[in-house]
């Protein structure tokens, strides 16, 4: 016998078997509630939101979904005096899935798009089409912006835990519907160890498999420059209201498309040819092409095969050769070529 669904259902019976209010109007008063969002909304504008009810109908609507377990905020506001109605808690029924786990999920599907198997994707993509269902207009609109803004490459597992309240502020940010607002930073140099305040114009998040952890990358407006600030050594952050202006986006979507490992440079791009041999590398390299730009693998003869991608700064690339060992040979560039035989002669000095 099939076990009963303890899922409740939003009604509310009248002692002829009827309802005053039916359950599809229930759910469009809770979403309009949800979709005002803090601003809130009268009972005026829900009149008008559900066509045109009669006022009664959302007094019952909302005194019902009180019953049920739903908790509004009341803001007295104007002149004359207006409750503004806002969405604190909703009703069983309505979804157990709260809006800080509808955020992890949709960051952690943003990540998994590009890193994870295709079976852990389809699970969480499951998850995902049952949170939509519960998801506000306010809500989807929210991640529709935010995953423009994200770039995943590669992935890495940051030990460090994020401050969720920092974290917050960063996607309020960079997710505003009319474009990014400016963003106070306090922020710990990883050169230096200093703290210092800076304001910046968010751009995109970006993950790669080098870099070891998150990174926001942003516009700073006192230096003219694209800079990419490590997640874990923002300390501070507030979303400031005055929007975020950048002058040309091109030197952003260059850093965002061509970093590695967290590095790049204003410079101009350059292709690194690579010649990489073994036993084992090869055909690795054929089966899985490394989550490089532009990265493209081409079998030689011999049994060696080229890879090839690019890049702006030599740091990136070289921390990924070294991992090549003698198996690898950087054909171009020659900067290339002379930074890492540079970094060759220091390593193997350690070792005499």
């Amino acid at each position: 016998m099939p076990r009963p669904s303890s899922r409740k259902t939003p009604e509310s019976p009248r002692p002829d078997g009827g309802s005053l209010v039916k359950p599809e109007r229930l759910q469009a008063v809770l979403e309009a509630i949800r979709d005002a969002g803090e601003r809130g909304i009268t009972k005026a504008a829900l009149v008008r939101k559900l066509g045109g009810v009669a006022m009664r109908t959302v007094d019952r609507a909302i005194a019902l979904l009180e019953e049920q377990g739903a908790r509004f905020g009341k803001a007295r506001e104007g002149r004359p005096a207006v409750i503004h109605f806002t969405l604190e808690k909703a009703p069983e029924w309505d979804s157990k899935i709260t809006p800080h786990a509808r955020l992890a999920l949709e960051v952690a599907l943003m990540a998994l798009e590009g890193t994870a198997t295709e079976m852990w994707y389809d699970h969480l993509e499951g998850l995902r089409a049952l949170a939509d269902s519960h998801l506000s207009t306010r809500d989807r609109s929210l991640f529709d912006v935010l995953q423009s803004h994200v770039c995943v490459r590669g992935g890495a597992d940051d030990q460090q835990a994020l401050d969720t309240k920092m974290l917050s502020q960063v996607l309020l940010a960079l997710g505003h519907s009319e474009g990014p607002r400016e963003l106070e930073l306090t922020y710990a140099a990883a050169s230096t160890g200093r703290t210092g305040t800076r304001t910046v114009v968010p751009f995109t998040l970006t993950h790669d498999v080098f870099s070891g952890g998150a990174f926001l990358l942003a516009w700073d407006p006192a230096k003219q420059e694209p800079r990419h600030f490590r997640l874990a050594r923002i300390l501070e952050a507030k979303a400031l209201p005055k929007r975020g202006l950048i002058p040309d986006k091109h030197p952003l979507e260059r850093a965002r498309d061509l970093q590695i490992g967290g590095w790049f440079s204003p410079a101009e791009p350059f292709r690194v040819q690579v010649r990489v041999g073994g036993s084992n590398w090869p055909q690795a390299l054929l089966d899985a092409p490394p989550a490089l730009p532009k990265v493209e693998v081409r079998k030689e003869k011999g049994g060696a095969v080229l890879l090839s991608f690019m890049a702006t700064d030599l740091y990136g690339p070289a921390r990924y050769i070294l991992q090549l060992g003698a198996d690898a040979e950087v054909l171009e560039p020659k900067s290339l070529r002379a930074h890492l035989a540079a970094t060759l002669k220091a390593m193997a000095a350690r070792y005499r």
